[in-house]
């Protein structure tokens, strides 16, 4: 049975989502160590994920998080600071991927959960029709 919505889920939910970008930026840290710069790609991946695991809410917390993460840790000079225009559009990009990748999920995960609701009720009808079946 459903339960009802709960501010704990969403604060809990909220805390994965900023533990997934703490995350990503420690790996992204240790990969540019390693003379391999592609932070984007970590935390795109994170949020598909977290898309796929607990939903689109979740995931705009995600995308909020890392675009701050993103700009705090790796778009010069770090910090704050207001960027120039080429990592501007990097960011802007990199939200709109996020945002197109979540709703192509989130449509699957919609699609899926009709799907489910359908094969119960068709289960439901099948067993009422054999039950009838055996009645006679």
């Amino acid at each position: 049975m459903k339960r009802g919505f709960e501010v704990n889920d969403l604060a809990l939910r909220i805390a994965t989502a900023a533990a997934c970008v703490a995350l990503c930026v420690v790996l992204s840290i240790a990969l540019e160590w390693m003379n391999i710069d592609a932070p984007y790609l970590l935390f795109l991946s994170a949020i598909a994920g977290i898309c796929a695991l607990g939903g689109l809410s979740v995931a705009v917390w995600m995308v909020l998080f890392s675009t701050l993460g993103l700009w705090a840790v790796f778009i010069p000079p770090a910090g704050f600071a207001f960027p120039n225009v080429d990592d501007s559009v990097h960011i802007g990009v990199f939200i709109g991927a996020c945002t197109f990748v979540c709703w192509i999920i989130d449509g699957l995960r919609r699609a899926n959960a009709e799907l489910s609701r359908d094969n119960v009720a068709l289960g439901c009808k099948i067993s009422v029709l054999l039950n009838r079946h055996k009645a006679r």
